[in-house]
């Protein structure tokens, strides 16, 4: 469909300024540009490179996170939309990351977020100011890992996936051009993600084992 083509002809355009690209979701992707800052500058001059090559190629907008880690970019990109590049630093993510809401914390659910907030953790701040030992007893190790995250302390690398991978989760998501108003259009969308997935799994001889539905 549009929204696919229109992905892989960005990734090219990835491709221009790094080899290490990790799909994150038909429209996201992490990037180490580490190795390019030398060619084409640094992060922030990068990423502009990049939303102005998609916006004048292929006459979309992009926003764009800019970080030391994976969590805090994915984070980035979602604050300002829908054209815009997002800078969170070693001195400023504290300012810009903790006042958010914990909903925002990347791998927080819908679940995970009342449990969170049942014990006052309303911020990504409260987060980092919760003991472990009330963390671990809501959550479990996945506790212990927000809290890192929330710390800035994520180091997972960014992991160019090869033919060999079995990825395991396959997803689809998208910000809608215009609201939903009624069920049809949400059915409508919804039979669209689902034919994606379906196709994705097929191809890779994978089967479901669980499926879960995102809306914000």
């Amino acid at each position: 469909n549009e929204y696919e083509k229109y992905s892989k002809m960005g990734f090219k355009i990835y491709e221009r300024y790094t080899d290490i690209i990790e799909p994150f979701s038909i429209d996201e992707c992490w990037l180490d540009v580490t190795g390019s800052t030398v060619l084409f500058g640094n992060g922030e001059e990068i990423a502009q490179k990049i939303r102005n090559d998609i916006k004048k190629e292929l006459g979309i907008t992009v926003s764009i996170g800019v970080s030391f880690n994976k969590v805090f970019a994915k984070l980035g990109s979602d604050m300002k939309k829908p054209d815009a590049v997002t800078v969170i630093s070693r001195e400023n993510f504290k300012e810009k990351i903790w006042p958010l809401p914990i909903r925002d914390m990347l791998f927080v659910g819908a679940k995970t977020c009342d449990k969170l907030k049942s014990s006052g953790i309303n911020t990504i701040g409260d987060l980092t100011l919760c003991d472990d030992s009330t963390l671990k007893r809501l959550l479990g190790k996945n506790g212990l890992d927000l809290k890192r995250n929330a710390l800035g302390e994520d180091n997972s690398p960014v992991v160019t996936p090869t033919e060999n991978d079995k990825p395991k989760s396959i997803g689809k998501s998208v910000t809608g051009a215009k609201d939903f108003y009624n069920n049809d259009e949400v059915w409508k969308a919804f039979l669209s993600f689902s034919e994606y997935i379906c196709d994705s799994l097929k191809q890779k001889n994978l089967y479901a084992g669980g499926v879960q539905m995102h809306i914000r």
